[in-house]
């Protein structure tokens, strides 16, 4: 009897000690498995930075990349602008434009876009495209460019008339042309979005949203020898037959950002206007890139 009392009291005791041991590491271990979860929370939150940062770069290659038209000798008349939200154009009156970023009024240039032979004014083509009759488009070839516009279209064909019958028997590139207006306003969602709107007519649509801050500049060739020579930080109309391309500055927020971080440490970003952006990282970031529009 005796020996199961002191069996019974050694179990008692390793239960005990093993109760205390429990109640002595469980702090630190909920401490570590707490450490372990925010880890992975912010390094999916920055995988998810890198994909919205990717997909953002791509969004603004494929909106810019055809401002300037595929031709030899390019018009001289033919200009892109870009302007500061403090300033927007009267065809954005009913628009909220972001005045705190750029907006850039230009020419998309060949969304549709192919080789033609003109052998009479107007001509056929064979081209499946977006446009519409009365919609602008332009032929050129190395030695001239002619404007033109899209006067029938069915399902097999459009009919285009240019201005001038010199281009008869030559060989070169019809393309369109949609101008637009790119800028920043408050989205759907309610935060600033990146938008598009047409020139002349039609509705604004919404692009991308959490873009919060945007700045564009025009990388100049002032000696035409197809080298960038000068990145311009004023504002108004630059002559494309000057333009290679663009660089864009650009900051960003993620939506249902996934960060528990107890303490936030505001990175800045000093831009090529001169401003300094500041942001809170990993929920918000900011990016740049060079959007080429003509090579040598």
């Amino acid at each position: 009897m005796s020996r199961r009392t002191q069996m019974k009291g050694s179990l008692l005791i390793e239960m005990l000690v093993a109760c205390a041991l429990i109640s002595l590491f469980l702090p630190f271990l909920v401490s570590a498995l707490a450490r372990l979860q925010e880890r992975h929370l912010l390094a999916q939150t920055y995988q998810d930075q890198h994909e919205v940062k990717a997909a953002i770069d791509a969004h603004f290659q494929a909106q810019w990349t055809r401002l300037v038209p595929a031709n030899c000798a390019m018009d001289e008349s033919l200009f892109l602008t870009i302007q500061s939200g403090e300033s927007p154009p009267v065809r954005l009156a009913s628009r909220k434009v972001s005045s705190g970023s750029d907006w850039i009024k230009g020419t998309d240039y060949g969304l549709c876009r192919g080789a033609v032979t003109v052998s009479s004014n107007p001509f056929e083509t064979n081209l499946s495209c977006h446009w519409k009759v009365g919609d602008r488009t332009n032929f050129s070839s190395c030695e001239s460019s002619f404007p033109g516009q899209v006067v029938s279209v069915s399902s097999h064909k459009s009919k285009i008339e240019l201005t001038d019958d010199l281009a008869i028997g030559q060989s070169g590139m019809i393309e369109s042309q949609d101008g637009f207006y790119w800028y920043l306003s408050p989205g759907k969602e309610g935060s600033d979005a990146f938008w598009r709107t047409p020139e002349e007519s039609g509705n604004s649509l919404e692009l991308l949203n959490g873009i919060e801050r945007l700045s564009i500049f025009p990388l100049l060739d002032e000696d035409d020898n197809g080298l960038v020579d000068s990145l311009d930080t004023r504002y108004g109309p630059f002559a494309l037959k000057k333009l290679r391309g663009l660089w864009v500055e650009y900051q960003y927020r993620l939506s249902n950002c996934k960060s528990d971080r107890q303490e936030s440490f505001t990175q800045e970003y000093h831009s090529m206007r001169g401003d300094d952006w500041h942001y809170l990282p990993p929920c918000q970031g900011v990016g740049n890139q060079i959007i080429v529009l003509k090579e040598m």
